[in-house]
């Protein structure tokens, strides 16, 4: 079997003298999960637009792995495929997309999916009724973000919240199944 090869998260292509792919624009992908590559937690539009780089460290890897297993695949499980909007974010992508300073996605503990055979609510609703364990999910109208563990206790706090905007105002609250916000 072919290796299985992705764009160079930390060059996308752009750079002959880039150490990780050695200008050849390609590195071997694997996968983190039966469901889930490493290409797909890493890739940024943002990081290829900026020319950012968004390697994760082994570490964060390994936190990619546990996300996966532990929380995207049982959430393929029950609603179905996903498709991943943003996994893995280095400190310059996060800040590029203004991510928050603590951000999961930069441990490798978080990332905001869209569900592929039914409705954001929909899935949210299945999550929240399922005994899946998350530290936090978000609904955030346009996807789902999914928070495996705290980055800094590792703790899975059980936050269900939603996310609204007034303006140039984002608020969170806890997610409510009948809130008219939400649809």
């Amino acid at each position: 079997m072919p290796e299985m090869l992705m764009d160079c998260p930390r060059c996308w292509a752009k750079k002959k003298d880039c150490e990780k792919c050695k200008g050849t624009g390609k590195v071997p992908d694997r996968h983190l999960s039966p469901n889930f590559k490493l290409s797909e937690l890493v890739n940024s539009n943002t990081a290829r637009a900026k020319g950012l780089a968004n390697d994760p460290s082994q570490a964060v890897e390994f936190a990619l792995e546990d996300l996966c297993k532990d929380a995207l695949e049982p959430i393929r499980a029950l609603v179905g495929p996903l498709r991943v909007n943003s996994g893995y974010r280095s400190e310059a992508v996060n800040k590029a997309v203004g991510g928050s300073k603590t951000s999961s996605h930069c441990f490798g503990h978080a990332a905001d999916v869209v569900p592929i055979k039914c409705t954001w609510k929909e899935a949210m609703d299945k999550i929240v009724g399922s005994t899946i364990e998350l530290d936090q999910i978000i609904y955030e109208h346009t996807w789902l973000h999914i928070g495996h563990v705290h980055p800094k206790t590792k703790d899975k706090r059980g936050d269900v919240l939603a996310m609204f905007k007034k303006g140039t105002k984002v608020t969170y609250e806890d997610y409510d199944p009948e809130d008219e916000r939400i649809a």
